[in-house]
């Protein structure tokens, strides 16, 4: 057990689980590692969601800019989500509202917020803690895909149809059957 916010760190013995709540962090940190339990790169393309969208998402456009807003033609409202994975999504219900949010992406300082993903915004996400051992279905697929052991997918229900629109490559550990889960992957 290493707290890495007080440690220097060169190299990190063994097999990292990296408990680190920036999955940026989480990615540099494993690359010190022999092993990592989620390797760096499974858990920079969980973070790159159009490494996933493609495939495993529903029907979406790439914005960068708040004109290309008005050439969406996705039914309203919209999920307005960060092509990486920083934690600025949010729902928009009018084209103005989704220009507001683009621009103020396109203002901020981290260049990881500049391009947006419009998607439509589901009747209910559905949040899926899921180690490699315990799923099947879309969401083992997924880890499968990005080659994470353990991840919290959410899923979106388009009436009845699901499709993935996040995933936390290095979720918080929030209950005991969670912690067991992982520890069987040690």
């Amino acid at each position: 057990m290493l707290n890495v916010s007080e440690t220097l760190v060169h190299r990190l013995p063994g097999v990292a689980y990296l408990r680190v709540r920036n999955p940026y962090a989480a990615a540099v940190y494993g690359a010190l590692a022999p092993r990592s339990i989620n390797p760096p790169d499974a858990v920079l393309a969980a973070l790159n969601r159009l490494a996933w969208l493609p495939k495993f998402g529903p029907p979406f456009a790439v914005i960068s800019s708040d004109f290309s807003v008005e050439k969406v033609e996705l039914e309203r409202p919209w999920l307005l989500l960060t092509a990486w994975r920083v934690g600025l999504d949010g729902s928009v219900t009018s084209v103005e509202g989704a220009k507001s949010v683009v621009e103020h992406r396109m203002y901020m300082r981290n260049p990881l917020a500049k391009v947006s993903v419009v998607v439509p915004k589901p009747h209910r996400l559905v949040p899926v803690f899921a180690t490699a051992k315990n799923v099947t279905g879309l969401v083992a697929e997924v880890l499968r895909s990005l080659g994470l052991l353990y991840a919290r997918v959410t899923l979106g229900d388009y009436g009845g149809r699901f499709y993935v629109l996040d995933v936390d490559p290095v979720p918080a550990i929030e209950t005991r059957e969670e912690a067991a889960a992982v520890a069987e992957l040690v």
